[in-house]
């Protein structure tokens, strides 16, 4: 599914962000990625997004070189991603339903097909009541909902939620966690999910990779452990 192999990260700046990352995620997993501010987390997304390329190594997602790839076909590698952001970026003047829409909308998705599958995702988050709602009048939680819902309805096939808490109150948090792995198991979809938050990580325990100054430290599978050397 995805692959980091010996993936070194350096910017114009000379800040080096990653040093020979090694990582495998299988299809389906559900995974934390941890570690301090500045540890290497965000880069290590924007290598997936193809918003930054590596320095050395490769990033392979299904067989595709991710780093490789023309800015033209860039597109096109971002739409098999969903994105979740701690902020939800939502768009003001569409209610819910218009918001999902919208993303099923850009990739040329036929019509009575995308209209049911915002009808599937609203469902799945929770949501079906609040679909002619505008974000500014949902909560917070019923925001990041809409978002996750927005991310999922192309069914990508790897999703990343980051930060997907960080605005919420730990209840809110749980709620999102526990929706999070219910579209990891239904829709069959991979989640990496990053965070700083270790409750969150304790209390719904995956498979969690430990970032620290562009290093992998750790890499712990439910319920056994695996050291990473430097």
């Amino acid at each position: 599914m995805l692959e980091f192999n010996d993936v070194g990260k350096q910017y114009k700046n000379g800040f080096n962000a990653l040093y020979n990352v090694n990582l495998k995620i299988k299809q389906g997993e559900f995974v934390y990625v941890i570690g301090p501010t500045g540890s290497g987390k965000s880069t290590l997304m924007k290598l997936i997004n193809a918003e930054e390329t590596p320095t050395s190594g490769r990033v392979i997602l299904d067989d595709v070189d991710i780093g490789a790839l023309k800015s033209r076909q860039i597109p096109k590698h971002r739409q098999s991603l969903g994105v979740v952001f701690q902020d939800y970026r939502l768009l003001p003047a569409k209610t819910v339903f218009e918001n999902i829409y919208f993303a099923l909308e850009v990739i040329n998705i036929e019509k009575t097909k995308a209209r049911k599958r915002v009808r599937e995702v609203l469902e799945l988050v929770g949501l079906a009541d609040k679909a002619n709602s505008y974000p500014s009048q949902l909560s917070g939680g019923q925001q990041q909902r809409a978002a996750i819902a927005r991310a999922i309805a192309n069914q990508p096939k790897l999703l990343i939620a980051d930060e997907p808490t960080g605005n919420l109150d730990p209840q809110m948090s749980k709620e999102i966690i526990h929706l999070l792995g219910k579209i990891n198991k239904e829709e069959e979809t991979t989640i990496i999910m990053v965070t700083h938050d270790e409750k969150v990580v304790d209390f719904y325990k995956k498979r969690t990779i430990i970032l620290e100054d562009g290093h992998i430290v750790a890499d712990l599978v439910e319920g056994g452990y695996r050291s990473h050397d430097h």
